[in-house]
């Protein structure tokens, strides 16, 4: 992108995807006009802090990233608090409901959105979402004592622990017939629903959420097995991407419901790129196609989409999903997900546990593919980056074997550990 370019980019969202979109492409030319559009009236902000702004544990001033002076230091524009509501791509156009901007660029990074699902007496004060600030701010504004969270993903067992530390008395209900169901294996998920169980949190899996019961306010929640009385009902059974504005303007979006986009975050349409939670990508270790709604994959797929955007080729390596959640003070980490992702034969697993922590590690024709591990966090950097290399466990094993290799290696010693 030439310097003196005057070159029109417009980003349309404000998390984490549209953000790091916004800062590289201003690090690589301080002269491109850049635009960023978001319907929410906030700067940006952490949604991995909202847990804690509702546990009372932080105040809400800290979950923001940046303040709108922020904004006006690296010279981009704002358009907080308007809706885009077309995309004209013939004349390079982006609609709001106010007005409407040209563009040279177009970044869309419009994120995620809760899925509701479809349960009788949903519409009733005291049902929330938990995904935005407004949302957590709407929960936070009510004194609740009862609540019932639906859906067992990391989002509802984060408001299941947020909101037990708040002091109220919390039933989290699951479909399934185990929590963390896209990330854990059976075994670790039971490890995992014991510590919810432990510090208080009612945990009831393969329950099926029938009705909401209640007059215009949330008394209940009736489900196939019993009444649990209630106050407030948060649902947290998934998220899926928000791609209506590409849809509408023509662009491919994937078996998976995202925005298709190739390997430099450009969608069918060029000049237009998209990034974060809205698109579909492949998976690095699969090479499947894959949803990575996480903050770190989104602020990666905006530095790529800035790169190219702005005329430095730079292409995406795939997505990993890597995701940790702290559990009441246990911390639990899932690289790659549960065993019933690798559609594969020849699968291993090394495991290995006690009272206290839990690791497993999975194996395809010998190479490790994910790992699973509770409050063992210290050596799983190591079983990444095998995975990233795509090392074979054969090879290891020779590694942790040869003392005399291992005495100069100590990261060595760590994977023994784990495959002896």
């Amino acid at each position: 992108m030439d310097s003196h370019s005057g070159v029109y980019v417009v980003i349309i969202g404000n998390g984490a995807a549209g953000n790091s979109a916004s800062s590289v492409i201003r690090q690589i030319d301080k002269n491109t006009n850049i635009t960023v559009i978001s319907e929410e009236i906030f700067p940006q902000y952490s949604a991995c802090l909202l847990p804690n702004y509702l546990s009372g544990e932080i105040q809400r001033q800290r979950v923001f990233l940046k303040s709108l002076d922020d904004y006006s230091k690296e010279a981009v524009n704002t358009i907080f608090g308007q809706r885009v509501v077309g995309i004209d791509i013939k004349d390079k156009r982006v609609i709001l409901d106010k007005q409407s901007r040209s563009y040279d660029r177009l970044v869309i990074a419009t994120g995620s959105k809760p899925v509701v699902p479809p349960i009788e007496g949903i519409n009733q004060k005291g049902v929330f979402t938990f995904k935005s600030l407004e949302d957590t701010d709407k929960i936070s504004e009510g004194f609740t004592e009862k609540v019932v969270v639906i859906g067992s993903g990391p989002i509802g067992i984060e408001a299941s622990v947020a909101l037990k530390k708040r002091g109220c008395e919390v039933f989290l209900v699951e479909l399934l017939d185990q929590i963390l169901p896209t990330l854990f294996d059976e075994k670790p998920s039971l490890f995992l629903k014991k510590i919810m169980q432990r510090h208080g949190v009612k945990v009831f899996t393969e329950e099926k959420a029938i009705r909401i019961s209640g007059n215009g306010e949330v008394e209940g929640v009736i489900t196939e097995n019993q009444k649990m009385e209630c106050d407030a009902v948060i649902l947290t059974v998934g998220m899926r991407p928000n791609v209506e504005l590409a849809r509408q303007a023509g662009l491919k979006i994937g078996k998976l419901g995202g925005i298709k986009v190739n390997e430099q975050m450009m969608t069918c349409i060029e000049d237009i790129y998209a990034c974060g939670d809205c698109i579909e990508t492949k998976d690095a270790v699969t090479g499947e196609p894959t949803l990575s709604l996480l903050w770190h994959s989104a602020r990666q797929q905006g530095d790529v989409a800035a790169y190219n955007c702005a005329g430095i080729k730079q292409k995406y390596p795939g997505s990993q999903n890597i995701v940790g959640i702290d559990i009441f003070g246990d911390y639990a980490i899932s690289i790659g997900g549960p065993t019933n992702r690798f559609n594969h034969k020849n699968l291993e697993i090394i495991e290995k546990g006690d009272s206290r922590s839990y690791y497993r590690i999975i194996l395809a024709n010998g190479v490790p593919v994910g790992i699973q591990s509770i409050n063992k966090t210290e050596d799983v950097g190591v079983v990444l980056g095998a995975i990233r290399r795509r090392d074979n466990i054969n090879r290891l094993k020779q590694i942790v074997n040869y003392e005399k290799l291992l005495s100069m290696n100590p990261w060595s010693y760590r994977i023994a550990q784990y495959i002896k």
